[in-house]
């Protein structure tokens, strides 16, 4: 049986999958945002169901942030060679933004080339940016459109009030950010999203997150946690210590281990413990690790 498009009710709102469905319907291309610390826990379980054969662009934002050398072999492993290309950024720097529409216009040029051989009048492709809550979206628009871009206006198709950016002669961008919708997810998913602020505070339990974040730190950057709270060396620091050792105590001198769940997942998430990343290219590794 053909699967049919749902639709809201007249008048009703559109649900975030719905915009998402209409949204790409009239692009030629997707960049899709990912936390460069979570390259695989920050992306959509379905996305090849979502996207088809359309090109995309994997874009793992907070480069800054993330351990490099293992980046650098999750680059290569979310790149297909062919309409899938990733490329990690650090949003706050203005350099790579030639790059960005280099790519685009290079997995685009097929589209184009069908166009010609059609007879088509020429035209611009359309592009727009697509991610899970809280990965960059917005601020990859920010970026790529900056102030000097030409607003070309709206477009049947598209939720009111949204406009098409000229980044390029050849290459326009939707302006309104695509949220994928939100699916369950594997516990150990959501630890990583969770530590990285990429869900509702009010899902998941600080302590809890902070006190198996802490054991996930450790394993895969061993030492780095007691060197950076002044641990004894070889020491392995949970709550209660980081609480002791950042003077975090409550009523008589009890260690307040929410105040240190707080503190960590702070420490962690501005990259004062240091670049990190939290996923493994082996599934395995990670199922495993308890």
């Amino acid at each position: 049986m053909a699967t049919r498009r749902t639709s809201a009710p007249k008048g009703a709102p559109l649900s975030a999958f719905q915009r998402l469905q209409d949204q790409l319907k009239w692009v030629d291309l997707v960049f899709e945002v990912r936390d460069a610390r979570a390259p695989r826990s920050s992306g959509h379980p379905r996305t090849a169901e979502l996207f088809g054969s359309k090109p995309r662009v994997i874009i793992l934002a907070k480069q800054d942030l993330a351990d490099n050398g293992p980046l650098s072999a999750w680059v290569k492993a979310l790149s297909d060679g062919t309409d899938r290309r990733a490329l990690a950024l650090a949003l706050k720097q203005t350099r790579g933004k030639e790059k960005v529409i280099a790519l685009a216009l290079e997995l685009t040029s097929k589209a184009r080339e069908a166009h010609t051989r059609k007879g088509l009048l020429p035209r611009p492709m359309r592009a727009c940016v697509v991610g899970m809550p809280n990965v960059g979206k917005s601020s990859l628009i920010n970026w790529l459109i900056g102030r000097k871009k030409t607003l070309v206006g709206n477009k049947p198709g598209v939720t009111k009030g949204s406009q098409w950016v000229r980044l390029h002669p050849a290459l326009e961008l939707l302006d309104t950010p695509g949220i994928l919708p939100s699916t369950s997810l594997p516990e150990w998913t959501r630890l990583k999203l969770a530590l990285l602020n990429l869900l509702p505070e009010q899902v998941y339990d600080s302590q809890e997150i902070a006190a198996e974040g802490l054991k996930l730190l450790e394993r895969n950057y061993p030492g780095r946690l007691s060197a950076y709270y002044g641990a004894a060396a070889g020491s392995k620091p949970d709550l209660t210590l980081i609480a002791v050792l950042r003077n975090c105590v409550g009523p008589g001198g009890k260690p307040d281990t929410k105040r240190a769940a707080s503190l960590f997942l702070s420490d962690l998430r501005d990259g004062r413990l240091g670049q990190v990343l939290l996923d493994s290219l082996n599934p395995g590794e990670e199922s495993d690790a308890g």
